[in-house]
């Protein structure tokens, strides 16, 4: 078999098999090791190999003798043996993806959370020329040099315009960017390593949001739908708004923010809520607007000391609390979300409208979704759920 196999073939399978493996995290002893397991339960379907073999499979200088190895790589990657072998038809730098925020993130972990973003916008592309869909982004604010919070404010309410979003509450935040060329990606990491990221691909922006909900120990780092909803437009910000080289790494960040915060709630809008100065503002009136906007009341309140609708020592007041031990009740109630989570369809979408439309066969449409054929199927045959 191995004498029959092309040297492009042996070549993609290289690649594959090493990017899977570091997709899991595992050294190429480790990977051995779960095939050994997998051997000894089964030995008339699963096969295993030396370390020696795996590296020289990464290398491309041999290709397993037969399809039981290759079933036992997939079994014990987690994955399916026709994303070992799938050419590559999409150039993604994974060089392009930074993780800013989250200095606990170490190179081992980037590279595999790179590796996933990657698979995905393969496989999206991959549907949208099946779908025959030529993806089109047409939004150029290059002419706008962005180096104040008021310039990114200009840029966000420029963008409104130019979507009609108006200057209320944006209802479906991952519809409108995915309806206007930006290709959405969610990963399920852990939320106190980090956010988001975005690249550009093929000239269209990808943002990926962290979708990981769970408990955290520190409340900041909550990935709650609202802090989603911001990162989501945070990472468009720095796909969108030119900030010119010279403006240092936290000032960005601070600018990416300020965008995000005036796409979710517009200034304008935001004082005809809460007026344009202000003692206080009540813990009742943030989360009315939090509910309605999408935005959380920790954004909300750095926007209100932003826009000197309340002053910096009713702001720092506002943090003491918060942080204060005995405060936990209030602290829940601030934090406590009012969004269902954020969720990309789009790509699942293409993929049932291609194999609906018979453009793809089932298998192919499992290997994209990473589901099984069997769960495919149900989804697929409504007449077991409904009578008609």
């Amino acid at each position: 078999m191995a004498n029959e196999v092309t040297q492009e073939t042996r070549q993609t399978f290289a690649k594959r098999l090493q990017n899977a493996r570091k997709m899991c995290g595992l050294s190429q002893g480790e990977l051995v090791e779960k095939m050994k397991k997998l051997a000894a339960q089964l030995p008339t379907l699963y096969k295993a190999v030396s370390s020696t073999a795996i590296e020289r499979y990464e290398n491309g200088v041999m290709f397993p003798e037969d399809s039981s190895i290759i079933i036992t790589l997939a079994a014990a990657l987690g994955t399916k043996t026709d994303n070992l072998q799938r050419p590559f038809t999409v150039n993604v730098d994974c060089s392009k993806f930074e993780f800013r925020k989250k200095s606990k993130l170490g190179k081992k972990a980037q590279e595999a959370i790179k590796l996933k973003i990657q698979q995905r916008i393969e496989k999206y592309v991959e549907v949208e020329r099946i779908a025959c869909i030529e993806p089109k982004f047409d939004v150029d604010f290059s002419h706008i040099e962005v180096r104040t919070p008021e310039d990114a404010r200009r840029v966000a309410i420029m963008l409104r315009d130019k979507w009609s979003l108006g200057l209320g509450p944006i209802a479906q935040p991952v519809l409108v960017l995915e309806s206007h060329g930006i290709k959405v990606i969610e990963v399920n990491e852990d939320p106190e390593l980090f956010d988001g990221t975005s690249n550009v691909v093929e000239g269209i922006p990808v943002v990926v949001i962290n979708t990981n909900d769970q408990p955290v120990a520190n409340p900041k780092h909550q990935n709650t739908p609202e802090r989603q909803n911001l990162t989501l437009f945070h990472e468009t910000g720095h796909k969108i708004m030119n900030i010119p080289i010279d403006v240092d790494d936290k000032e960005r960040e601070n600018l990416c923010n300020v965008f995000a915060s005036e796409m979710l709630i517009p200034s304008k809008t935001f004082t005809d809520i809460f007026g344009t100065k202000r003692p206080m503002i009540s813990s009742w009136e943030l989360k009315d607007v939090q509910r309605e906007f999408g935005i959380s009341v920790r954004a909300l309140m750095v926007k209100a000391v932003q826009l000197g609708v309340v002053t910096k020592g009713r702001y720092k007041w506002f943090c003491i609390t918060l942080n204060n031990a005995e405060n936990e009740k209030f602290r829940q109630y601030i934090d406590a979300t009012a969004m269902q989570p954020l969720h990309s369809s789009r790509f699942e979408r293409l993929v049932y409208r291609s194999l609906a439309s018979e453009v793809i066969t089932t298998s192919k449409a499992s290997e994209l979704l990473d589901v099984s054929v069997s769960e495919l199927r149900k989804n697929l045959d409504f007449e077991n759920d409904f009578e008609l």
